[in-house]
């Protein structure tokens, strides 16, 4: 069920009360955050576990998909920041009055998708798909085709808390599917770390793209030695400054891929 419906479903029950009503209508909010997450979740899983049936000789899998507090508060916010009638409902049900400002029903919104996220990871469900996508993670690792995702939203929720004056954490559009054995496209280049590869500069289409050259470059690489390459190539060592990965740096991996090649075959003419 989509979290942006439950409004509208909500509006059809029966209820005692005004106050029953907001309990109600709160519960299966929560509950549809969660579902919302889960099958979230699921979607990736089946997406990944569909593409290595064929992979193909790319070596890369792009997914354009974020699961972020920022996207699924938007999924929600989108439709009563256009409908005072499904306004109302929302601030109803987050305990508010219906002439309640943007900036405070966005405040709470945000505190509720929030405690949906942490109470998901918590859960059984939670965990489980967790461990699902791990897995086919690690199947990825093993075939060699390396997953790309967008290690944040970007879209137009965070246009909106500019709007009426709200600041968020980084954590607010970090994606739930960052992990060390995907590469991530970070928003500045000092994200990530030497585990968790976070490539600010480029799309995930032109990492994919890059991956998949770098293969051709040299088929013998590993998803742990791309990954490597490209942390190399967007790392200044002397300063321990990371960089966007920029044409500068597209060229640099190259040239580090034809030089781990190089090794490769002086390795192999003495085996």
């Amino acid at each position: 069920m989509g979290v942006a419906r439950v409004q509208r479903q909500a509006e059809g029950g029966e209820g005692s009360g005004a106050e029953n009503q907001a309990l109600e209508l709160r519960a299966r909010f929560r509950d549809a955050l969660q579902q919302r997450l889960l099958g979230g979740m699921e979607d990736v899983h089946g997406r990944l576990t569909q593409f290595l049936k064929n992979p193909g000789r790319l070596g890369a899998v792009n997914l354009s998909v974020v699961l972020s507090e920022s996207s699924i508060t938007y999924e929600v916010w989108e439709e009563p920041s256009t409908v005072p009638e499904r306004r109302a409902r929302m601030a109803q049900a987050l305990g508010l009055s219906p002439a309640v400002d943007d900036a405070s029903l966005l405040r709470a919104l945000m505190a509720e998708v929030r405690q949906a996220f942490v109470a998901f990871q918590a859960s059984a469900a939670g965990r489980e798909s967790r461990r699902k996508y791990e897995a086919v993670l690690q199947a990825c690792e093993t075939a060699n085709v390396l997953p790309i995702v967008p290690g944040h939203d970007t879209g137009p929720m965070v246009a909106e808390l500019a709007k009426v004056g709200i600041r968020h954490e980084l954590e607010f559009t970090r994606s739930l599917l960052v992990n060390p054995l995907l590469v991530a496209v970070g928003l500045t280049p000092e994200e990530g770390s030497a585990t968790q590869l976070m490539v600010a500069g480029q799309s995930v289409s032109q990492l994919g793209a890059l991956v998949a050259h770098l293969r051709n470059l040299n088929p013998r690489l590993t998803n742990r030695q791309v990954r490597k390459l490209l942390l190399r190539a967007c790392t200044d060592w002397k300063s321990a400054l990371r960089r966007r990965l920029g044409q500068t740096e597209v060229e640099r991996v190259q040239e580090f891929t034809r030089q781990l090649l190089r090794l490769q075959v002086v390795e192999l003419l003495f085996v």
